[in-house]
């Protein structure tokens, strides 16, 4: 009977072999209680086996929802206990190893899409230059024409002063009238002082012995005194004097008046401005990559900021030869009438000049980075090579390209994003 007992026991048991003699009745209790537990264990490995599908289960009813597995095992006392290292490290293992393949995968897929299929695009046919127009533009500042800043050659009293600040005059009108007392005594005194240079050159012109260097002091100081007489008269006659008023040299607007009537003035300090706002210059900042599309006489429409819908014409007076290195732009002088005065000076205004240029015309979604470094696709045997160029100017839905194609060269519209140097493509379609 013991003997059966430890044979069955040795054929079922998957967990426990031993190697003591078994004796007795309680080495025949042991191993029946051994032989319990061997089933039970037997019983568990084959619940999580059927669990995993890797062994059928007759018992298993589909009508049922299945249970989440328990992957913890219990003790001989009934009591739940952890995972055990090498089933989590099994686990981790086939994670890692599935996503592996994943990403492997989906490089393969990636490097075979991007470098080694053929990519069906749309393609556009450049075709020759034209002759094209574009507006190119900058901002700027409004400037008089003629700003005139009235003064006197000599200190005076003044009179009376017969405009204001805003009065609008007109050429030869009188402004300030002067006391000319002063400027015609200094006139006098000068003449006289001209006189008596020049007798005492005579005289001692005449002296014997001669003396060489008194008669060059003398002529020296006769010199001297009819510079000044001559000065004295050119001041008197100035066109801006007349009959004792100081007059307006131009048709314009009286801006500031800095004297008033029974003062005093000092010698050449400004007494009043004049402006002359008939026409106004705009000093407009241009790209430098515009510089040889804008020509001195070119027409421009300028348009005041304040005044968004007021478009006005103006020509191209001056272009002036200097850069400036902080905003890459030169400065282009821009004279606009303005007769009805809508421009004022200091207001800004923003300045569009027409250019024509020959250009290739193409579709603006075949320009990669048209801002810097533009680039296109040319199709070259069946495959898209990286060509720069130069963007010159744009239109609606088009960029006008001066340098980098050809006329006839084959470019591609779409798609830009799948595409990388030298790929591979076939045309399905050719835009013109």
């Amino acid at each position: 009977m013991e003997r059966s007992i430890l044979d069955e026991h040795k054929q079922t048991s998957v967990f426990r072999t031993y190697s003591k003699p078994i004796s007795g009745r309680k080495t025949l209790a042991s191993a029946k209680n051994a032989t319990a537990s061997t089933k039970q264990d037997s019983k568990r490995v084959v619940k999580k086996l059927q669990y995993l599908g890797l062994v059928p289960n007759p018992t298993l009813d589909d009508s049922k929802p299945v249970q989440p597995y328990d992957v913890s095992l219990k003790s001989h006392n009934g009591k739940q206990e952890p995972p055990t290292k090498a089933n989590t490290r099994n686990m981790l293992a086939i994670a890692v190893t599935l996503l592996v393949t994943l990403l492997f995968g989906a490089l393969a897929y990636t490097f075979w899409y991007v470098f080694l299929a053929i990519q069906p695009v749309t393609a556009y046919q450049v075709d020759k230059k034209q002759n094209v127009s574009q507006y190119i533009g900058g901002g700027g500042l409004a400037y008089a024409r003629q700003q005139l800043d009235m003064s006197f050659p000599v200190a005076e009293h003044v009179v009376n002063v017969m405009v204001k600040a805003g009065d609008h005059v007109k050429q030869n009108q009188p402004l300030i009238k002067l006391d000319p007392t002063q400027l015609n005594a200094q006139v006098t005194q000068a003449s006289n002082d001209v006189a008596a240079a020049q007798s005492y050159l005579y005289a001692i012109s005449n002296d014997s012995p001669y003396n060489p260097v008194t008669v060059a002091q003398a002529q020296q100081a006769f010199e001297i005194a009819k510079n000044h007489y001559n000065a004295l008269v050119a001041r008197a006659s100035s066109p801006t004097l007349n009959s004792g008023n100081l007059i307006s040299p131009v048709n314009g607007v009286i801006t500031t008046v800095n004297i008033n009537p029974g003062e005093v003035f000092d010698a050449n300090s400004i007494l009043l401005t004049v402006m002359d706002l008939s026409t106004v210059t705009v000093h407009a900042k241009i790209s430098l990559a515009n510089l040889q599309q804008v020509k001195v006489g070119s027409p421009a429409q300028v348009t005041p900021s304040a005044l968004p819908n007021l478009n006005l014409q103006g020509k191209i007076v001056s272009i002036i030869p200097q850069a400036d290195p902080q905003t890459d732009t030169f400065e282009v002088w821009v004279d606009v009438p303005n007769a009805q005065q809508q421009i004022l000076p200091g207001m800004s205004a923003f300045v569009r000049i027409q250019g024509q240029q020959a250009a290739f015309v193409v579709p603006r979604m075949a320009v990669l980075n048209p801002d810097r470094e533009s680039t296109v696709f040319v199709i070259r045997n069946n495959h898209a090579y990286m060509q720069s160029v130069h963007v010159a100017g744009n239109a609606p839905n088009i960029f006008f390209i001066d340098n980098g194609l050809s006329a006839l060269d084959k470019i591609v519209v779409m798609p830009m994003d799948k595409l990388h140097n030298g790929q591979a493509i076939h045309v399905t379609k050719v835009q013109q």
